[in-house]
């Protein structure tokens, strides 16, 4: 997809020192990659605990080998 953005030109900087390597949109893209991968894993931790497993295995097992 192709955007204009507005970026504050101190902040695109920084990021582009920790990855002189990457092109401007690269590095614009591995930043929101990483954003949403961490947020994902923030979370996955908030809900830690907060369901209750069961653990259905023997039953599975027994309906597998029956089939």
């Amino acid at each position: 997809m192709r955007t204009t953005l507005d970026l504050d030109d101190d902040l695109l900087a920084a990021l582009l020192a920790q990855h002189p390597e990457l092109s401007k949109t690269d590095a614009i893209e591995r930043a929101i990659r990483t954003y949403l991968s961490e947020s994902a894993v923030r979370t996955l931790r908030d809900r830690a605990g907060t369901w209750d497993i069961v653990d259905l295995s023997q039953e599975l097992r027994k309906v597998d080998r029956t089939t």
